[in-house]
């Protein structure tokens, strides 16, 4: 039976719930075409003709939170557009708002998944029953973009660096952890100037503090980096190079893996089909991606070349990687230095879920 839900209209409102963006996967107009296409293609690998010897599983609703709209939720807006999760008989509801905001309504029991993982880790440290599920990559999706006559990182000596905001944001630590490994104090020979943004999806406030001549430099992530580069700024430092992190992470409740295990399995069997179609399909890729992320195709083209080579294969990371990236956020997070990595990290559900779309010879293309 479908599960009971009570609703989650009086939560959300009062948090201030930027964008609803309500995609039923049996209702959406859009998605009708793709679906059936992606229908036709499972049959041919075989996947389809096995999966119709099977009962249909019982139709559930979830609602996922996203922070923004961004290349590094691309693999929800495949599982969408592609039908991955109407096969699996689930309606998704992806609800955006900033990461802080999505993860309390996660622990208010107003969202089942969050794609604001860095958020909901210092909720694990207070004892919040939250398991980190899903990885879209272990590097970070952040350069450094700034004027044609600053040529690395040794010049940034006294120049003005633009950041969302100040206090540690994951911008201000990337930059950082680069300047002390060039023997440069970001405390000292660079000043950071907060340009009072959430810092997520096109952001357009750290490009404007360049192009007005109000900072020199700034750390930005691809649509920013993309933007910059349209204005005559150039990109000099890929943070990925020599950082750790925890890119666009996927939370959920310890209480919904134990409850509901078929249900996050068929969430997460929807998720590696769309991860393995973002690794291997830039032109469907492409195609979802324009549709969520208002962007020029070619400009879209681009920003996934940088964006793929980065990808976390499946969602998974590797032993190293799950404490490199926690190490990472510890530097940024106090709060958080306690955490062993079992205590934030659960993706066995995700294991579970790439072994049996391994086993039914599946095939993004």
């Amino acid at each position: 039976m479908p599960s009971t839900r009570r609703p989650a209209t009086a939560l959300l409102a009062g948090l201030a719930i930027a964008v609803s963006l309500c995609v039923a996967c049996a209702g959406s107009g859009r998605q009708s075409a793709t679906s059936a296409g992606q229908a036709q293609a499972d049959q041919t690998s075989g996947s389809g003709a096995r999966a119709a010897q099977q009962p249909a599983p019982q139709p559930a609703q979830l609602r996922l939170h996203l922070p923004s709209r961004s290349t590094s939720y691309l693999p929800w807006y495949i599982a969408i557009e592609r039908g991955y999760f109407k096969e699996q008989s689930l309606e998704v509801e992806i609800m955006q708002a900033p990461g802080t905001i999505g993860v309390k309504a996660m622990v208010a029991g107003e969202m089942d998944f969050s794609g604001a993982a860095t958020s909901a880790i210092p909720a694990i440290a207070q004892g919040t029953p939250l398991k980190v599920v899903f990885v879209q990559s272990a590097k970070p999706n952040y350069w450094f973009t700034t004027r044609p006559e600053i040529q690395a990182l040794q010049d940034l000596k006294g120049i003005r660096v633009v950041v969302p905001n100040l206090g540690g944001s994951t911008y201000e630590r990337l930059l950082s952890a680069a300047m002390r490994k060039q023997g440069l104090d970001p405390s000292t020979d660079v000043t950071f100037i907060g340009g009072g943004s959430a810092g997520g999806g096109g952001s357009d406030i750290l490009v404007a503090a360049l192009a007005a001549g109000l900072a020199d430099g700034m750390v930005g992530n691809v649509l920013q980096r993309l933007s910059a580069e349209e204005h005559g700024f150039h990109t000099i430092y890929d943070f990925a190079n020599d950082s750790a992190d925890i890119q666009g992470g996927v939370a959920t409740s310890e209480g919904l893996l134990r409850d509901r295990p078929d249900v996050a399995q068929r969430f997460f069997r929807a998720a590696v089909k769309a991860t393995r179609v973002m690794a291997a399909d830039p032109d469907t890729s492409l195609d979802v991606l324009i549709q969520y992320v208002e962007m020029d195709r070619g400009d879209a083209a681009k920003g996934l070349s940088w964006i793929r080579p980065l990808m976390a294969r499946d969602g998974l990371l590797t032993p190293a990687e799950q404490a490199d990236g926690l190490a990472a956020l510890k530097a940024q997070m106090p709060e958080i230095a306690s955490l062993e990595v079992s205590q934030v990290f659960d993706l066995r559900p995700l294991e579970e879920a790439v072994r049996a779309v391994d086993a039914s010879g599946w095939q993004p293309r």
